[in-house]
């Protein structure tokens, strides 16, 4: 009996078990040294939610510089459009009237009225 247990405690195999068996305080050590800093990641990190985006560089600046805008007035049925500048307080029919003459269309058999 005493020659089975000598043949299995000198096989390779056993000697790697008792290796991986025996207790090694380096590895514990760095185990819990990652786990303690995964921990104070998550606790002490900002969340998604309530973070705060970066300050811009741009300066802030007024959007609206004027009183003045752009427009363009297409008629989609043959092509044309034209481009002006209004203010805000040009009425609409004010601006139909200077589209017309701008796109050709001031023939005088046709109305105001034919475009809205």
């Amino acid at each position: 009996a005493g020659g089975i247990k000598q043949a299995e405690n000198s096989h390779p195999h056993f000697a790697v078990a008792r290796a991986m068996a025996v207790s090694r305080p380096a590895m514990r050590v760095a185990v819990l040294a990652a786990a303690v800093m995964c921990l104070h990641r998550f606790v002490v990190s900002p969340v998604f939610a309530g973070m705060q985006g970066a300050q811009s560089r741009q300066p802030q600046v007024r959007t609206r510089v004027s009183d003045i805008c752009e427009i363009v007035v297409t008629c989609p049925s043959v092509g044309a459009r034209t481009r002006m500048v209004v203010q805000e307080d040009t009425s609409v029919d004010s601006i139909v009237k200077r589209a017309r003459t701008a796109l050709g269309f001031d023939q005088t058999f046709l109305n105001d009225s034919d475009f809205k």
